[in-house]
């Protein structure tokens, strides 16, 4: 499947989400977002970064009405690899990401400002230690 890359797009799909930015046409016709692009949902959720076969791959940013934020590298429309995920309230998870799971080694910051360090398995964090700062 040859592409013709480096159309500017400007789409509102049938659900209200919208698309501004980089993609390419294929050779039977169908445009794809790929390259660097916005995508706001018709519920505000708006994600910024790179685009490649019409899902969130590479580097960007995802935020939600609610305030919560993740910024980080994404594969096929998921949090997958380095990001940080900043919760509503302010607490903070930097390290990595499997398929949208906090998974290895990673950083979480309470809401009194603690940094944990440790290894992560989705919601399990055992033997977490405390990081001071001295």
């Amino acid at each position: 499947m040859s592409e013709i890359t480096n159309l500017k797009i400007s789409y509102i799909f049938p659900n209200g989400d919208k698309y501004e930015g980089e993609g390419c046409r294929t050779s039977d016709g169908v445009v794809m977002r790929k390259g660097s692009g916005t995508q706001t949902s018709a519920s505000g959720v708006t994600y910024t970064g790179e685009w490649d076969n019409d899902k969130m791959n590479g580097r960007g940013t995802l935020t939600h009405p609610s305030g919560a934020i993740y910024s980080g590298l994404f594969r096929d429309n998921m949090y997958h690899g380095k990001g940080t995920y900043r919760f509503p309230d302010g607490t903070e998870y930097t390290g990595t990401f499997n398929n949208n799971r906090f998974e290895g080694e990673g950083e979480f910051t309470d809401s009194q400002g603690l940094v944990w360090t440790g290894m992560f398995h989705n919601k399990a964090a055992l033997g977490l230690k405390l990081k001071v700062n001295m």
